[in-house]
C-alpha cells in the first residue's frame, strides 16, 4: 500500500506547488503568477491556479511598483539598473498572462511598462557607465574587470551606447591576464611529442575556459600579439624522464589436469574402456616490460616581481608488455589462454614517440585540472 500512496501523495504535493499557492504563501508573488499560469496552460479548469492568478498577479505588481518608488528615493549605484529589473519583470508577467486565455479572462486589460521601462533604460546605461569610467580610472586589473561588466551593463540597457564598445574592448584586454606558456625543453627525439603535449594543455584550457579573463600564448604569438608587459610565465619542464626501460622476467609453472582421457583399457571380459589419468607439463612464461616514467614540474611565475606564484610536480607512468610462452610435457596440461600464448611470439613495442605520449596522459589529466582550477581566481 505504502508504494502506491507515495507517488500519489508526491503528485499532489506537485501539483499545489505547480498552482503557485506555496510561492504566495512566501510572498514570492513573481512566482507564484508565472506558476499559476503555466498550470492553467495545462488545465485551464483549475480553480486553485485561476485563484492563484487573480490574488498574484495584482500583489506582484504592487510589490514591484513599491520596490521601485523605494529604489528611486535611494542613492544607491546602481538604482535605475535595479528599477529597470523591476519594471522588466512587471512586462513579462503581463506578457505570460496574455499568453493564457484562462487568464486573460480575469485580466483583459493588462498593464504595460514600455515608455516607463525605455526612459529608465537610458538613466541605467548611463550610471552604469559613469561608473565604468570611475573604475577605469582606478587602473588595477580587478578595477578594469569591474569597467567591462559595467559598459557590458551599459551595452545591454542601451546597445551602442556612446563609445561603450570600445571602452569595453579596453576593459577586456586590461582585465585580462596575460599568460607565456614556455616551450618543454626535451631531447630532439622527443620534441615532436612535447610540443603534441604542450599544444594538448592550451588547447583544452582555451576549450573549456576556467576564466573569461585568462589568456595563454607562445612566445612567438605573444610578440606577434605585441604583448608588451604580459603577467605570468608558466613553465613547464621535465625533473627526469625514461623512455623504453626494458625488463624481462621469467617465470615457471608446473602443470597438471587430472581425470584427462588418455587412451583404452581392455578388460578381462574383452569389453574395452576409457582410460583416465593425471597429465603433467612444465610451462615457462616470457614477460618484457618497457617501463616509461617521469615528472613534470609545473612552474608559475609572477613576471611582475619574478616570484613564483605556484609549483607542482606531476608523475605518470606508462608500462607496455608482452607475453609468451613454451612447454615441455604434455599439452593437455595446458588450458586454452596458456596453449595460445607458447605459440605466440615477441611482438615489436612501440616506438619512442609513443612512448612518450603514452607516458604523458596521466600526466596531462593531472595539469590540465590543476591549472583550470588555479586560474579560476582570475
Amino acid at each position: 500500500m505504502r508504494t502506491l500512496l507515495t507517488p500519489f501523495i508526491f503528485c499532489l504535493l506537485l501539483l499545489s506547488c505547480s498552482s503557485g499557492k506555496k510561492a504566495f504563501e512566501r510572498g514570492d508573488y513573481f512566482n507564484a503568477t508565472l506558476q499559476a499560469v503555466n498550470r492553467l496552460r495545462s488545465n485551464p479548469n483549475s480553480e486553485k491556479a485561476l485563484q492563484a492568478v487573480k490574488d498574484s498577479y495584482p500583489m506582484s505588481l504592487t510589490y514591484f511598483q513599491g520596490k521601485i518608488d523605494y529604489a528611486l528615493n535611494t542613492n544607491s549605484q546602481f538604482k535605475y539598473s535595479e528599477v529597470v529589473d523591476y519594471y522588466e519583470k512587471m512586462n513579462r508577467l503581463s506578457d505570460e498572462i496574455s499568453r493564457c486565455p484562462a487568464a486573460m479572462n480575469f485580466f483583459p486589460k493588462l498593464n504595460y511598462y514600455t515608455i516607463e521601462l525605455a526612459q529608465t533604460r537610458k538613466l541605467a546605461a548611463e550610471e552604469q557607465y559613469q561608473v565604468g569610467l570611475v573604475n577605469e580610472k582606478i587602473n588595477t586589473r580587478l578595477a578594469w574587470k569591474d569597467a567591462y561588466f559595467n559598459f557590458q551593463q551599459t551595452d545591454r540597457f542601451a546597445p551602442g551606447y556612446k563609445d561603450v564598445k570600445r571602452r569595453m574592448d579596453d576593459a577586456k584586454y586590461n582585465a585580462t591576464l596575460k599568460v607565456i606558456v614556455g616551450q618543454i625543453s626535451v631531447p630532439r627525439a622527443y620534441q615532436l611529442s612535447s610540443d603534441f603535449f604542450l599544444q594538448q594543455i592550451i588547447e583544452n584550457l582555451m576549450r573549456y575556459r576556467p576564466n573569461q579573463f585568462v589568456e595563454y600564448y607562445s612566445p612567438e604569438a605573444a610578440d606577434n600579439a605585441r604583448i608588451k608587459n604580459p603577467d605570468q610565465l608558466l613553465k613547464m619542464s621535465f625533473d627526469d624522464f625514461v623512455v623504453g626501460q626494458i625488463y624481462d622476467k621469467e617465470s615457471v609453472h608446473d602443470l597438471r589436469r587430472d581425470s584427462v582421457e588418455v587412451g583404452t583399457v581392455t578388460l578381462a571380459d574383452g569389453k574395452k574402456m576409457k582410460a583416465y589419468n593425471t597429465v603433467r607439463a612444465k610451462l615457462t612464461v616470457y614477460r618484457r616490460e618497457l617501463i616509461s616514467n617521469g615528472v613534470l614540474d609545473v612552474t608559475i611565475v609572477d613576471l611582475s616581481n619574478n616570484s613564483v606564484v605556484s609549483q607542482r610536480k606531476f608523475p605518470g607512468q606508462f608500462v607496455w608488455f608482452v607475453e609468451w610462452g613454451s612447454f615441455n610435457g604434455d599439452e593437455r596440461a595446458l588450458d586454452d589462454k596458456q596453449f595460445a600464448m607458447c605459440k605466440r611470439k615477441p611482438s615489436s613495442p612501440l616506438g619512442p614517440q609513443d612512448l612518450f605520449v603514452e607516458f604523458t596522459k596521466p600526466i596531462f589529466n593531472q595539469v590540465t585540472p590543476f591549472l583550470k582550477s588555479f586560474y579560476q581566481k582570475y
